[in-house]
């Protein structure tokens, strides 16, 4: 036998080991694409099925808050007439009694204003402390959601790296044979990235009757669409400082975390100086003392997708959930959110002046 035909003899082993290594790779490149395609369905399943809790949570809050904000009224009004009546005291009860019948009546009275007192600080703590429960389970929820989000993500980042390594483990001659292979391998990753494309487009799904009622009030330009951006613009629109110490410098480079939250730069409208108290939104609502929405701005890709949306913003230890009806310039889009009345009033701010332009913690729900 020559030298040559012994290394050929010699090399066909190894190269038929080769096949079957390239050939086993391909085999396990396929089990794990179907397991990441089963983990990635599972996700998005997951992370839908929170979202129908998430919005069932987040009406939760809205209702839980307007009840605190309704007993946190009622104390206000108690506390300012007490203020200027000066209030009741023992030792006024005592000096106003005229006779010992007088005193047990006075005392008897005495004794009810006070039961009523400490009924209503103990109401109003119960409404708070329901709210507080409410935002937990709400946030706890929404957490949920971002990682599973985030999880299906990485499945779909994962997908594409099995197909590359699978087209690596084979050779030019064993990757033409097993081209369909390999094809369907793609096909797979694609479709989960196609599925994945699709749920962060659902994330942001419009709400079709208020698109319908934001373009109609565009078009008419007599809503606060307008007005709020024009007054979000001319107001405090270089940036300033705020009553509480906190500055801005006019931009809107908000930073997304992993939990879902950005941070941005708010401002705030709602007076009758400024002309947007009464006006409608582009949505349709009415701004009033108490209105729980905000305004986007309309440089923001796809803003109307955003109307109906809720949004939680924290700012100060506060946290309150607010819903999207209104957009406008808001300064070219160098802020993140306009706030109504009712928002920058539970985030502890005396009127949308006040508040000037500060920077909060924001995700939408």
């Amino acid at each position: 036998m020559s030298a040559g035909s012994l290394t050929f003899a010699c090399a066909a082993p190894a190269y038929a080991d080769e096949v079957s290594d390239a050939q086993n790779a391909l085999s396990a490149a396929e089990a794990r694409m179907s397991q990441i395609a089963s983990e990635h369905e599972a996700l998005v399943k997951q992370a839908e099925e929170l979202q129908q809790q998430i919005d069932e949570a987040t009406q939760g809050v809205m209702d839980a808050q307007a009840a605190a904000q309704t007993g946190r009224n009622k104390l206000g009004i108690y506390a300012t007439q007490e203020y200027k009546t000066g209030g009741i005291s023992l030792i006024k009860v005592l000096l106003e009694s005229q006779s010992i019948s007088d005193l047990v009546n006075n005392m008897q009275y005495f004794d009810a204003i006070q039961e009523d007192q400490a009924r209503q600080i103990a109401e109003q703590k119960q409404l708070e402390a329901t709210l507080n429960d409410a935002l937990d389970d709400l946030n706890k929820k929404k957490d949920e959601q971002v990682k599973a989000i985030s999880d299906a993500e990485a499945k779909q980042t994962e997908a594409q790296q099995v197909v590359a390594q699978a087209t690596a483990h084979l050779s030019d001659a064993q990757a033409a044979a097993e081209a369909a292979r390999l094809a369907e391998l793609q096909k797979q990753a694609e479709a989960l990235k196609a599925q994945q494309e699709a749920q962060s487009q659902t994330e942001q799904a419009p709400a079709e009757e208020s698109k319908g009622a934001a373009e109609k009030a565009e078009e008419s330009g007599n809503g606060a669409a307008s007005n709020s951006g024009n007054q979000s613009s001319s107001g405090s629109s270089s940036g300033s400082s705020n009553s509480n110490g906190s500055s801005s410098n006019n931009s809107n480079s908000s930073n997304t975390s992993t939990s879902g939250w950005q941070s941005g730069v708010v401002s705030a409208y709602g007076s009758t100086s400024d002309g947007t108290l009464g006006a409608h939104t582009a949505t349709g609502a009415i701004v009033s003392e108490s209105s729980m929405g905000v305004a986007v701005p309309m440089s923001m890709p796809n803003y109307r997708s955003y109307f109906g949306r809720s949004v939680e913003i924290s700012y100060g230890g506060r946290t309150v959930v607010a819903v999207v009806n209104d957009c406008g310039g808001l300064g070219g889009g160098s802020r993140a959110l306009d706030l109504q009345p009712g928002v920058w009033k539970a985030l502890g701010a005396s009127s949308c002046f006040d508040w000037g332009v500060r920077t909060v913690s924001y995700r939408f729900l």
